[in-house]
């Protein structure tokens, strides 16, 4: 357990930047010679404690003698040898981190390196995003002088068609960035986040951002995320985080998003339905106490993606209509990962115990599958055509 809680904090956090002697021409890797690297990697880690950590250190060593596009194609031939290996968040993470320092001038062109499907709920995007302006703290006319770069950053352009779920993690990894360019002034960081991450035509990617913004503040990894935590007046802790969260925002929203982000301070609750329900109604309604519970049940499958019988048991103690988004969002948490994991995200909805709750799950499978895929793309047309038949028409509508 332990090793799975420090793989899952560090997921938002900065990885450390890890040099590695790389050729200056890579020799383009048969079909054949991948699958060798990804033997090679499950055998390196097959005694592992827990063999995600594991992966997260050897399999980025790759880097010095083939790609980072390459290397996510060893990931998912490792997958064949590995089946319980699901969750790679954080060695995307780290292959973004590395290719950024490699062409930190063109860091909209790395951002557009990531895979097209979103593997490792696409993990490349935001560590490339946070790598980019780790270690730097500008003046608040530098900070403006960037801003709109800030605003396009995300967006769709000539050579990348980001998914509206690649979208929401670069601008969640902004977040993160903006707590370093500021010096860990938080209100300073959410007013870039409020002019970057809403549209002249609507879209409104705040909330994306905010996260980001406390999701840096509560996970910290490295001596640089520590030292912007030392900068603040009052780190949060769990005995302070209410007086924090109001001290750092300038209204419900923000202090709902710093709530939200709080949740390593309370991670044991967060596997009970009981502690989920004392977490979150903590929160009114205006600071978003549904979002909360979306948060925590995001949580929940996160980390249960290699234990559906335990994500599927918490659901299923959940009383209420919250049985419903417990279940929608632990079955989401697949595909966002992994899109081969469709008949996995279909299979957690008829876990649930209560007809209405099935329902619910594979109506927000049918509604999310144009933000994680694109439609009409084959994972898109994968996902519509796993669901019951008045689902699969919902979803292709």
């Amino acid at each position: 357990m332990k090793q799975k809680l420090i793989t899952l904090f560090i997921s938002g956090g900065v990885i450390a930047l890890i040099l590695f002697v790389v050729n200056e021409t890579f020799v383009q890797p048969s079909p054949t010679s991948l699958n060798e690297y990804a033997v090679e990697m499950v055998a390196l880690c097959a005694d592992a404690p827990y063999r995600p950590t594991c992966y997260n250190e050897e399999v980025p060593k790759l880097t010095a003698e083939i790609s980072s596009e390459d290397i996510f194609e060893v990931i998912r031939l490792m997958r064949n040898h590995d089946p319980q290996y699901l969750f790679c968040h954080v060695l995307a993470h780290e292959l973004g981190v590395y290719d950024m320092s490699l062409d930190p001038e063109n860091w909209l062109d790395v951002l557009a390196k990531a895979p097209s499907d979103g593997l490792c709920s696409n993990g490349y995007t935001h560590g490339a995003a946070v790598a980019r302006f780790n270690g730097e703290v500008l003046t608040e006319r530098e900070i403006a002088a960037v801003t709109p770069e800030f605003a396009i950053a995300c967006e769709a352009r000539e050579d990348w068609d980001p998914t509206q779920l690649q979208k929401a993690m670069c601008y969640h990894g902004l977040g993160h960035v903006l707590v370093h360019l500021t010096g860990a002034d938080i209100n300073a960081s959410l007013d870039v986040c409020e002019v970057i991450a809403l549209k002249d035509d609507g879209r409104d990617h705040r909330s994306l951002c905010i996260e980001g913004v406390y999701m840096q503040l509560f996970q910290p990894l490295e001596p640089e995320d520590y030292a912007l935590i030392d900068q603040l007046s009052e780190p949060p802790t769990r005995k302070n985080i209410g007086r924090f969260c109001s001290d750092n925002s300038n209204n419900d929203a923000q202090y709902g998003a710093c709530w939200r982000e709080s949740w390593p301070l309370f991670y044991q609750e967060l596997f009970t339905s009981k502690g989920v329900s004392e977490y979150c109604d903590s929160v009114t309604q205006e600071q978003g106490r549904e979002s909360c519970y979306i948060s925590a049940f995001t949580i929940n499958g996160r980390h249960n993606l290699d234990d559906p019988d335990a994500m599927a048991a918490l659901c299923n103690s959940v009383q209420g209509q919250q049985q419903g988004v417990c279940f929608a969002r632990g079955a989401n948490a697949f595909p966002e990962e992994n899109n081969q994991l469709i008949p996995e995200a279909v299979d957690m909805c008829s876990r649930a115990e209560q007809t209405a709750a099935q329902d619910e799950c594979y109506s927000f499978l049918a509604n999310t599958a144009s933000f994680n895929f694109h439609v009409g793309s084959e994972p898109f047309m994968k996902m519509c055509s796993a669901l019951p038949e008045k689902f699969n028409e919902q979803c292709r509508r």
